[in-house]
């Protein structure tokens, strides 16, 4: 059971949730807040966590959390909307954060785990993907495009890289969920993502194939996942790599029942160039970046049995009910 334990990414949708989930360990001394932002009113008050307002490519952070000898290190901070004419500012938070948090994990004597966010969009919104050939922790990463996904491979590939030139003795657990929503991240976070969009923006629902589908994960689910990987001694496992999904598919037919709207068939190309036409003319407050189009147009059918098969996890959620149902931890 650790004592101390470091989240970055603390004040946004995932990360503030695991803190305040965690923070009700009565075992667990302290967590170690690192987020730019300022510390979100789910967390004000208590008295187990330490607020640091910093960025992870700047160093100054990792003095004060040392002092802490956090034992689990979990990375959620991320830029995921691209910023507009800004490559190099997203690259300095998404990479260069990222390789700056990785150095500090395995240098650091205390840190035992590591666990790390990416995303099963790093499979690439294909195309050429069929919904009877899912993907698996075994398949190669394909997307090339869309930015969110694209450096989330290379984050991987870094903290792999660390590992493969470390001298052992600690655990690195990557987890690529689905879509994560639920009761708090319909209504209480403001996320301007895809269901933000169809609930709150479109009069209809855009299809550009009848196989569109997509999966979910939810958020209680994904906060009980991690739990089990931080609060139990995992056997068997030094660098590992979990799937977190549902295994049935929302069809775009059913987005379109579930917020009582109609289906408006488009072909792929309208979708694409509507994409980059908001894109372009909002400069990118709306997130319409390159390759973000195909997310809209093509599935990615992944499966997430390996956290039951090998972790014994139980799901308590289909896709359908972490969409549609108001029932969770943050139902309230």
């Amino acid at each position: 059971m650790p004592k101390s334990i470091l989240i970055t990414g603390a004040a946004g949708y995932i990360g503030a949730m695991l803190a305040d989930q965690f923070s009700r360990a009565p075992d667990l001394e302290r967590i170690i807040a690192v987020d730019l932002k300022p510390c979100p009113e789910l967390l004000r008050g208590n008295d187990k966590i330490v607020w640091i307002s910093a960025e992870l490519s700047q160093g100054a952070w990792q003095r004060t959390v040392e002092r802490y000898r956090p034992e689990v290190v979990i990375h959620c901070a991320w830029q995921i909307a691209e910023i507009y004419g800004k490559r190099e500012l997203q690259n300095r938070l998404n990479l260069e954060g990222s390789r700056s948090l990785f150095a500090f994990a395995f240098r650091t004597p205390s840190v035992k785990k590591v666990i790390h966010f990416s995303t099963v969009s790093t499979y690439g919104a294909l195309v050429s993907n069929s919904l009877d050939d899912r993907f698996d922790e075994s398949r190669p990463l394909s997307e090339g495009h869309y930015l969110y996904a694209t450096e989330k491979i290379k984050a991987e590939k870094m903290l792999e890289e660390f590992y493969r030139v470390s001298s052992g003795g600690k655990q690195v657990f990557v987890i690529r969920p689905s879509s994560v929503t639920g009761p708090r991240g319909r209504n209480d976070v403001g996320k301007k993502g895809l269901l933000h969009m169809l609930d709150r923006v479109l009069p209809f629902v855009p299809v550009a194939s009848r196989t569109w589908t997509r999966q979910y994960v939810h958020e209680d689910d994904l906060t009980n996942f991690v739990g089990l990987l931080v609060f139990n001694a995992i056997n068997n496992k030094n660098y590992d790599v979990i799937n977190l999904s549902a295994e049935d598919y929302i069809y775009g037919r059913d987005m379109a029942m579930i917020f009582k709207k109609r289906v408006l068939p488009v072909p792929a190309i309208l979708v694409r160039w509507a994409f980059f036409l908001a894109w372009h003319l909002t400069h990118g407050r709306i997130p319409t970046g390159r390759g973000a189009w195909k997310y809209f147009c093509y599935s990615i059918p992944v499966t997430g049995v390996k956290a039951t098969r090998e972790y014994g996890f139980e799901y308590g959620f289909t896709s359908r009910e972490a969409l549609e149902k108001s029932e969770g931890r943050y139902a309230a």
